[in-house]
């Protein structure tokens, strides 16, 4: 059986404000296109499909469109686990069309789907948590394990080792598998030695929610969600594919793939990775003064570049530079780098006090937050006390 596996889309998730849905739009027709041109036999969607529980219509029309275009009005199986960024009931809104066009969706961990018909494919056995699935005169037994979360699964988590209970689980529902066909496991997880990127916690709850690579079980490929870095663990055949665009600007650094795996039985798999487009990078530009600023502003007006602006100066902008600055709609954020901030600790006295106006800020702010402030906060007061306000 052949698989495209894809995540992390976060429809409708915004930059700065700034909608993307344009280049979501891009990233799907290309899956499409991916879909078609590799024949796939099955699409594997592992989570956070969109950006927050409560999408726009914009986002959901987009979700509905992908999976219709994949399904390929129920030729290829497409079959769906909601993330931690995901409403399950939302997700799984459209589950009594979906069937028609091949679309499975999973709402709750341990969901047992409905035998028979899914649009051309069919689904031939179903436990808890899983299907044997048979899709053009090929066979393959999945299961699925939405985003786990205490809630989900109505566990404590203080009471017993996250890694192993989550291992458990996904052994025993492979268990299921009573054929001598191919398994494949699709869930939503941090799995101990891949790195965050951002938008998700390296390590969540001081690592509580981490899952060790060693306790997940032997299949023929583990799909993978929740990381927005494409990662392969190949000692268990694990995947994280990532996300398909850029959502914050350290993650340009890596490419954005998508992964397909051609699935033979008894571990002899074929895999391949498909690098994606990347429609709008985030680029960071570090320019000296206003007047190259507002150079590059108007160089890179017409370029699809979502862009962070430094500026290295020892002068205040003022508001008619700042204002030429942003006519570039794709300039996200303008933060000035001070060359030349003066000393002003020995300038500004307290008269009723030995300490310095600075040595009190401290002292005040170390007291009211139980920490003391950074250099950029302790920057920021004095270039207050130097400003007319």
């Amino acid at each position: 059986m052949k698989i495209l596996h894809s995540s992390d889309w976060h429809l409708g998730k915004k930059l700065e404000g700034q909608k993307r849905i344009e280049e979501q739009r891009k990233f799907i027709e290309k899956l499409v296109v991916i879909a078609d041109n590799e024949e796939v036999d099955l699409v594997l969607l592992a989570g956070d499909i969109y950006d927050n529980s409560n999408p726009s219509a914009e986002a959901e029309n987009l979700f509905f469109t992908a999976m219709k275009m994949l399904a390929k009005n129920g030729k290829r199986g497409v079959i769906v686990i909601p993330g931690n960024h995901d409403n399950p009931q939302r997700l799984s809104v459209a589950n009594s069309l979906a069937k028609e066009f091949g679309i499975i969706i999973y709402e709750t961990p341990f969901e047992k789907k409905e035998v028979g018909r899914y649009g051309n494919f069919q689904v031939k056995r179903s436990t808890e948590g899983g299907i044997e699935l048979e899709i053009n005169n090929k066979k393959a037994f999945i299961y699925c394990l939405p985003y786990p979360s205490e809630v989900a699964l109505n566990e404590d988590f203080t009471e017993i080792d996250y890694s192993k209970r989550i291992g458990d689980i996904l052994k025993k529902g492979i268990e299921e598998n009573r054929e001598n066909i191919p398994n494949i496991i699709m869930t939503h997880i941090f799995v101990t030695g891949s790195s965050g990127d951002g938008d998700e916690r390296t390590i969540e709850l001081g690592g509580s929610l981490a899952v060790s690579l060693e306790d997940l079980p032997e299949v023929d490929y583990i799909a993978l969600g929740h990381i927005h870095r494409p990662m392969k663990f190949t000692k268990k055949r694990a995947y994280y594919c990532g996300s398909p665009i850029e959502y914050r600007i350290n993650e340009n650094k890596y490419d954005k793939r998508v992964f397909i795996a051609t699935l033979n039985g008894n571990f002899n798999n074929e895999f391949k990775e498909i690098e994606l487009e990347n429609y709008k990078p985030i680029i960071k530009y570090r320019v000296n003064g206003a007047e190259e600023a507002i150079l590059l502003s108007e160089k890179k007006e017409l370029n699809q570049e979502w862009i962070y602006l430094e500026i290295l100066t020892d002068v205040y902008l003022s508001n008619e530079e700042i204002k030429k600055i942003k006519r570039n709609k794709n300039i996200l954020e303008i933060k000035p780098l001070f060359t030349n901030i003066r000393n002003l600790e020995l300038e500004f006295q307290d008269t009723n006090s030995k300490k310095t106006i600075l040595e009190n800020f401290i002292e005040y702010f170390s007291e009211s937050d139980g920490v003391e402030p950074s250099k950029e906060t302790k920057e920021l007061f004095l270039k207050m006390l130097e400003s007319d306000i």
